[in-house]
C-alpha cells in the first residue's frame, strides 16, 4: 500500500512539473494562463475604448455648448481663488458623487474645486494655476499616481 501511495505522489509530481498548473486548472474548470491573459487584454481594450468615448462625449458637449452661445461673451472675470488651468478628475451628474470625489482628493492632500459643466454636471478639478506648462506638468504627475482615474483631462477656463 505504501509503495502505491509513493507511486501516485511521484506521478502527480511529475505530471505537475511536465504539464504545469494549466493542466490542473483545466481539469478543475478554472481559467488557464492563456484565458487570463486574454481577459486582461479585453479589459485593457475596453478601458481604452471607454476613455476614447468619454473624450468624444466631452468634445461633443463642448461643441454643442459653443454653438448654443451665438454671440461671443466676454471672458468672465476670474473669481477670487479661481485659476485659469485645472486638472479635472471627473465630471458627475450626481452632486453626491462629486462630493465623494472631492473628499477623497482632500484626504490625499489636494484642494479640489467644483465647476458647473454642461448638462448639469459638476466637474471636480485640482491643481489650479495660471501657468499652462505648470498645469500640464502637474497633470502628467497626477496621471502617474495610483489613485488617478483614466479619464482625467485638462481644463482651460478661458477657452471656449
Amino acid at each position: 500500500m505504501r509503495k502505491v501511495l509513493q507511486i501516485v505522489v511521484v506521478s502527480l509530481s511529475v505530471a505537475l512539473l511536465v504539464t504545469g498548473c494549466d493542466f490542473f486548472r483545466s481539469l478543475a474548470g478554472r481559467p488557464t494562463s492563456k484565458d487570463i491573459a486574454s481577459m486582461r487584454e479585453d479589459i485593457r481594450r475596453h478601458r481604452a475604448d471607454s476613455i476614447a468615448k468619454a473624450d468624444s462625449i466631452r468634445l461633443a458637449a463642448e461643441t454643442v455648448a459653443a454653438e448654443e452661445s451665438q454671440e461671443p461673451e466676454p471672458a468672465p472675470a476670474a473669481k477670487p481663488g479661481k485659476k485659469r488651468f485645472y486638472v479635472i478628475m471627473g465630471a458627475f451628474s450626481n452632486k453626491e458623487n462629486a462630493n465623494k470625489c472631492a473628499e477623497r482628493l482632500k484626504g490625499l492632500g489636494y484642494e479640489p474645486e467644483f465647476f458647473g459643466f454642461t448638462e448639469g454636471r459638476t466637474a471636480v478639478g485640482i491643481g489650479g494655476t495660471d501657468d499652462e506648462s505648470e498645469a500640464k506638468a502637474f497633470m502628467a504627475e497626477v496621471r502617474r499616481q495610483d489613485f488617478c482615474p483614466d479619464g482625467v483631462w485638462f481644463l482651460d477656463r478661458k477657452s471656449k
